[in-house]
């Protein structure tokens, strides 16, 4: 029996490893959160961990199970994985992406120092180590500017400041991790998502965001539609992800989610990209979409074994994530979801109290909406979002304050 240690920081639902890998003779040993860990369940070895992110028993459990087990592979789908599992292949000398390549994918200031003087266009961009850097920078190229975390996923920590005001705000309550401050891009923004499999793109489709990534703030959904392949900006934006993974220490196999933006001037300025699959519903509608599940054919790659993608017609979908309200959830509609809807994922129960989005990629609620064209798909996703809007029912709690 071989094995293959995984970090599974998602649902089996999402991610049925067992069944992906039956008949293979490759074992998963599965390290987990303790929400996740009943899912998984009847594996014969799963390890779940209490604050998953920032407990470094995962790591030091997951280099006792490879060793013990001589796992011939690591994989890690989830951007707080994406660095440890490098770190575990290179100290055991297992294939896959290693620790600089993947900095290269995470850490946004690094990202960009590789990408300094390429083809695609970059915003001016900085390490922030303190305020006298961010007064500096303001300076020198103006407001507004976006201060973020440098390996931060789904807009967490991220600010727009804008004026003196904003910024003074903003120093009271920074980040407390590392952070980089750059100039505000104005445009539309799209994300690319992709596969690499034995160093060649098996998949890339471009997606354009309806809202954006930042509407979780404001406790607005947030939408993708795939752009048809005789889109204008499909090739254009395809070109520009493959350019950037031309500078980049590109692992050999590795799914991709990249964000650019096209300005209203027409230049495509460069966001971020990773080396995972995108979060919220995109890996949903793509396999809808196109019949292809990134994260199960991202695995077999890593395996080592034969992909399964097969040529299919497109249908036409975009994914849909609404974030939480402020308050307690009294009511989440379940069941008779307009017609249009084909794939639903519930990250929430009634009872549970919330205080609006947190990230881009976590939600309440999240569909896949189908339609005959592009046009009635982006029409049928506002049609979903407001009958969620009207079927849901929240009640406002009171938030308990320090004496």
């Amino acid at each position: 029996m071989r094995h293959v240690l995984i970090f599974a920081k998602t649902p089996h639902s999402k991610t049925p490893y067992d069944l992906w890998l039956k008949g293979s003779r490759i074992e998963p040993i599965i390290l987990t959160t303790k929400q996740y860990a009943g899912g998984y369940g009847h594996f014969r070895q799963v390890y779940a961990f209490d604050d998953y992110d920032n407990n470094q028993l995962v790591d030091k459990t997951a280099l006792r199970l490879a060793r013990e087990h001589r796992v011939e592979a690591v994989f890690a789908r989830a951007e707080a994985d994406v660095i440890r599992a490098a770190q575990l292949r290179e100290l055991l000398d297992l294939p896959g992406q290693r620790t600089a390549s993947a900095l290269a994918f995470r850490d946004k200031v690094i990202m960009k120092d590789h990408l300094v003087g390429g083809p695609v266009e970059l915003p001016r961009y900085r390490q922030l180590d303190s305020a006298y850097t961010a007064v500096e920078f303001i300076a020198q190229h103006g407001y507004p500017v976006v201060i973020k975390p440098v390996s931060e996923s789904g807009s967490l920590g991220a600010a727009i400041i804008g004026d003196e005001a904003d910024l003074d705000s903003y120093l009271q309550r920074p980040w407390r991790g590392t952070s980089q401050i750059e100039t505000f891009v104005t445009g539309q923004m799209y994300h690319i998502d992709g596969l690499i499999i034995a160093g060649q793109l098996a998949f890339i489709q471009p997606f354009r965001y309806v809202n954006d990534c930042l509407s979780f703030r404001d406790n607005e959904w947030v939408a993708s539609l795939p752009l048809r392949s005789d889109d204008p900006l499909h090739a254009r934006l395809v070109g520009a992800t493959r350019a950037v993974l031309e500078q980049l220490p590109t692992p050999s196999n590795t799914a991709l989610h990249a964000e650019l933006w096209i300005t209203p001037d027409d230049r495509v300025v460069f966001c971020e990209i990773a080396s995972r699959t995108g979060g919220g519903m995109i890996s949903a509608t793509v396999r809808y979409s196109f019949g292809i599940d990134l994260d199960r054919e991202w695995l077999y790659a890593e395996c080592g074994l034969p992909a399964t993608i097969e040529a299919r017609e497109y249908r036409p979908a975009g994914g849909l994530n609404i974030p939480p309200s402020h308050g307690m959830l009294e009511y989440l509609p379940v069941g008779d979801e307009p017609g249009c809807v084909r794939e639903v994922t519930m990250a929430g129960a009634p009872g549970q109290v919330y205080h609006g989005g947190v990230k881009s990629g976590l939600f309440l609620a999240g569909y896949v909406v189908a339609g005959e064209s592009e046009n009635e798909v982006s029409a049928n996703v506002a049609l979903v979002a407001d009958w969620f809007a009207t079927r849901s029912r929240w009640r406002a709690v009171e938030v308990e304050r320090c004496a």
